[in-house]
């Protein structure tokens, strides 16, 4: 992997990327859960290391990724609109998987119910 250093060329270019994070519930004096944890939306900004001709290196603080140009599914994105798309399209099939994993959930405690048992 190529070293992460900040490329002349490329003084303040970044690529982003959405993230959802969930924090935990706040505690109290005895260390109990206290209401629900907070769940919030952030945009990560990725400094562009160097260009290449398959795609690009971004990076941070003693590391490096590489995203290709040409990929379907891609770790960060040049503009936050993209970034935007990308997010939404992520969260789409997780609540389509989520979704499935209930269904089948469901329909195996039916089957336990019924005395469909192998």
């Amino acid at each position: 992997m190529p070293t992460t250093v900040w490329h002349p060329d490329l003084p303040g270019e970044v690529f982003y990327r959405y993230e959802d994070v969930q924090c935990a519930a706040p505690l109290d004096e005895w260390e109990n859960p206290v209401g629900e944890g907070e769940l919030y939306v952030r945009l990560l900004k990725y400094t562009v290391l160097r260009h290449t001709p398959k795609g690009t290196w971004v990076g941070g603080a003693g590391w490096s990724r590489f995203v290709r140009r040409e990929a379907t599914k891609r770790f960060a994105l040049p503009t936050i609109e993209e970034a935007r798309e990308s997010f939404v399209k992520r969260k789409q099939k997780q609540i389509s998987i989520y979704t499935h994993r209930i269904a089948r959930a469901k329909r195996a405690l039916e089957l336990l119910n019924m005395g469909k048992v192998d």
